[in-house]
């Protein structure tokens, strides 16, 4: 994380093992924790940024896992996109579905597939965005990667200009 602060101008605080990484992009804040899995929790990378607008909905991108397709048996629904691959892989929660179809554009669709094997997590309530990944991130490529998939979200959103 101490090469990434250094390279996007924050600072790193917290201890060894649960260290916070502390940086503003857009002038928006953002803080970058990583915690290692335990016997009751998963490990996790998380990206959290409080944008100065709430969204017009929230939003809520998984990838498919058995329980959401036992899930959608059940009748649980979610936003179809109507494109094969995306819509098999990720599932999409929200009540504005306009909303959803706008951020989810094409290029970023693209973007989210590519990361499939990471099992990105997207969540927006409000003006609160957490996008995280499974796991402690270890290298410089995953983080620039995990960014480049968060800061793609606030682009989306600040593009829609709501």
């Amino acid at each position: 994380m101490e090469q990434q602060a250094m390279k996007r101008g924050g600072t790193v605080t917290g201890s060894f093992l649960l260290p916070v990484l502390k940086f503003y992009y857009h002038g928006l804040p953002v803080v970058v924790t990583s915690v290692p899995g335990t016997k009751y929790r998963y490990a996790k990378t998380e990206t959290n940024i409080t944008l100065l607008k709430p969204a017009p909905g929230d939003l809520k991108i998984v990838t498919e896992s058995i329980g959401t397709r036992l899930g959608k048996a059940f009748g649980t629904s979610d936003v179809q996109l109507n494109s094969e691959e995306f819509d098999r892989e990720f599932l999409i929660k929200t009540q504005n579905e306009s909303f959803a179809r706008n951020v989810l554009n094409f290029s970023f669709q693209n973007k989210l597939l590519g990361l499939k094997q990471e099992k990105p997590r997207i969540n927006l309530e409000g003006t609160w965005l957490t996008v995280a990944v499974p796991r402690v991130i270890k290298t410089e490529e995953r983080y620039d990667q995990l960014f480049d998939l968060t800061f793609s979200v606030v682009d989306r959103i600040e593009a829609l200009a709501f």
